[in-house]
């Protein structure tokens, strides 16, 4: 299948599940173009990108020239240079004056057909986020992409909480122009339940990842050694990166000797920091920043525990929806300890592979680490039935068979 990926940017660094989705399908022999709107110049680029040759894929969206006489510059370089690519039914068709009126003699259906215009027919448009859906379903509205199988998948902040009146009216053009919605999570379909009633459209599918390349390798330590725990996401409120501080002054205070790792920025950082500077434990806390898919890995490998104290943020009910690194961490064999805040409650086995906790429980948190540090048995057995618990349920291959069969439906 001829399949074109429609995202805001690229690369970016923390959708590395829109990168292990699009490698997959590669592997499995389909034709990938990535149509993006925003080229990200000084982004940490992924392996798998440079692997798989994604950059050459990526059509970057022309931004409509203001001035007219550009414009029509730009149309008659079009036509005249790539006479023999691009689809003349096509071009005419956003020339049609009498069924569009001004906006196709304003040249504003041919730039919103861009991407489209060549050829280049595509048997499925997969759309990452509602808003890229909303600009899809527009030009099938009007007329054009009559052929292709439309796709959208929601992530998290297209389904924030406190706008479901507002996606009542804005996502209406979504549910009747799109053939199909994927999810991540049950607290995710539990949103959109409130959005609309016609829900036979959507169908469970978890961001997921290369189980290979999450894969420990090296030996697990002994208990008397220092215990590494990490947390790994934008430092945002809904992710509480803050609570992961408070978990472990109360462990070092307990004289537990225990050093935490932070990956990630966002606008927590500087809280973060003087959080660190107050409690003086600036020997026991690592901000690494944002890093590549490859250093993660490297960090996991050294790392005991995953910790993931997210909360239903209190402005906007916001939580995590799935939270991919939740199973990055299982497949690295890391006993993983979250909150019962939105969907990362379903992306482990509770006390088999992890521990899910009461949002804002500081204690409850520490309860649990404790537990692990002085359990190594119980700590290497969680590890060991994540990576299996991972390896069956969130392997890309598995997911990409999955959706393949989806596109199909």
């Amino acid at each position: 299948m001829k399949i074109a990926f429609v995202l805001n940017s690229f690369p970016v660094v923390s959708e590395t599940f829109i990168v292990n989705q699009i490698c997959s399908l590669i592997d499995c022999g389909h034709e990938i173009t990535i149509l993006a709107f925003n080229k990200n110049e000084n982004e940490i680029i992924h392996n798998s990108i440079l692997e798989y040759n994604l950059l050459d894929k990526v059509n970057y969206w022309i931004p409509e020239p203001k001035n007219k006489i550009r414009r029509l510059l730009y149309i008659i370089k079009f036509i005249f240079k790539r006479k023999e690519d691009y689809n003349y039914s096509k071009v005419i068709k956003v020339f049609n004056f009498f069924k569009y009126g001004k906006k196709a003699l304003s040249l504003n259906y041919f730039f919103k057909n861009q991407w489209f215009l060549k050829n280049n027919k595509f048997d499925i448009i997969h759309c990452h986020f509602a808003q890229l859906g909303i600009f899809i379903s527009q030009l099938k509205r009007d007329g054009f992409l009559m052929d292709e199988k439309l796709v959208t998948s929601f992530h998290g902040c297209d389904i924030d909480p406190s706008k479901v009146e507002d996606y009542k009216k804005n996502y209406q053009i979504l549910f009747e122009n799109i053939d199909l919605f994927t999810y991540n999570s049950t607290y995710s379909i539990n949103i959109i339940r409130k959005i609309t009633e016609v829900t036979k459209k959507f169908k469970f599918l978890p961001v997921g990842l290369d189980t290979q390349k999450f894969n420990k390798k090296k030996i697990l330590k002994s208990a008397s050694t220092k215990t590494e725990i990490l947390f790994c996401g934008r430092l945002v409120p809904f992710k509480a990166p803050n609570l992961a501080i408070e978990i472990v002054k109360v462990l070092i205070d307990k004289k537990y000797n225990v050093h935490l790792t932070i990956i990630g920025e966002g606008e927590l950082k500087q809280q973060i920091i003087d959080q660190i500077n107050k409690y003086n434990i600036k020997n026991s806390v690592t901000m690494m920043g944002a890093v590549s898919q490859e250093d993660i890995i490297s960090i996991m490998d050294d790392t005991d525990l995953f910790l993931m104290p997210g909360i239903e943020d209190e402005s906007t009910g916001r939580a995590e929806n799935q939270g991919l690194v939740i199973q990055e961490a299982q497949a690295m064999q890391l006993p993983v300890i979250v909150s019962d805040a939105g969907g990362m409650k379903y992306g482990l086995i509770e006390n088999k592979t992890g521990f899910v906790v009461k949002q804002k429980d500081i204690l409850g948190f520490v309860d649990k680490i404790e537990e692990l540090i002085k359990n190594s048995k119980l700590k290497d057995s969680m590890g060991l039935e994540g990576r299996n618990f991972i390896v069956k349920n969130y392997d890309s291959k598995i997911l990409c068979n999955k959706l393949v069969n989806y596109y199909k439906l």
